[in-house]
């Protein structure tokens, strides 16, 4: 993938897609989603661990959700950078969308989310 325009936009189309699964409260909706979005051998890797595959990244989904009911994510726009994204976003609930802070970075094959690493931005306060 390179970096025109129309490329980035197909990869913000994608990303857009990857946090509506993030923000659907319903794992029934996932299953059908999931191949639209990720490889079959989708790798999420997070602080709490690695997730390969749909039924492990819908449990990550599932936990992080239990762990903070009523939370979204608002992704920002996505950049592009030879082979590698990165989408900066915030989590929180409705008054306060910026609550935690963090980015994926991530990479794409067969027009789907192969690998996403995620940051999570901590203050040392």
């Amino acid at each position: 993938m390179d970096t025109t325009q129309q490329d980035l936009a197909l990869v913000q189309q994608l990303i857009t897609r990857h946090f509506e699964i993030w923000n659907d409260p319903d794992p029934a909706h996932w299953p059908a989603k999931f191949p639209q979005v990720y490889t079959p051998d989708v790798i999420v890797a997070d602080y709490d661990g690695i997730a390969t595959g749909y039924a492990d990244a819908a449990r990550l989904i599932g936990k992080v959700q239990a762990g903070h009911r009523g939370f979204t994510f608002t992704p920002d726009a996505v950049s592009w950078n030879h082979g590698l994204g990165r989408v900066t976003w915030g989590y929180g609930p409705q008054q306060q969308a910026h609550l935690i802070r963090g980015e994926d970075i991530f990479t794409i094959r067969d027009g789907r989310l192969s690998s996403l690493r995620v940051f999570i931005n901590k203050n040392d306060k």
